[in-house]
């Protein structure tokens, strides 16, 4: 698999931000607690996946 170019991780990168803060805000305004912990749970997802594409831009970055 050929590896990724670095436009695309950076939009992924800002993708996964929007998303994390989207979910964080839906986790709140949530009524019942299972909705919470969905929307917690997919925010923490974006979140790691933000860092695995900012681990993938700095690799690239150093060569």
């Amino acid at each position: 698999m050929p590896p990724l170019p670095p436009q695309v991780l950076r939009r992924a990168l800002v993708l996964d931000v929007l998303l994390a803060v989207l979910m964080l805000s839906l986790s709140l305004l949530a009524q019942e607690q299972l909705w919470r912990v969905i929307w917690g749970v997919g925010a923490l997802v974006a979140v790691l996946d933000a860092l695995f594409a900012s681990r993938l831009l700095d690799l690239r970055d150093r060569g």
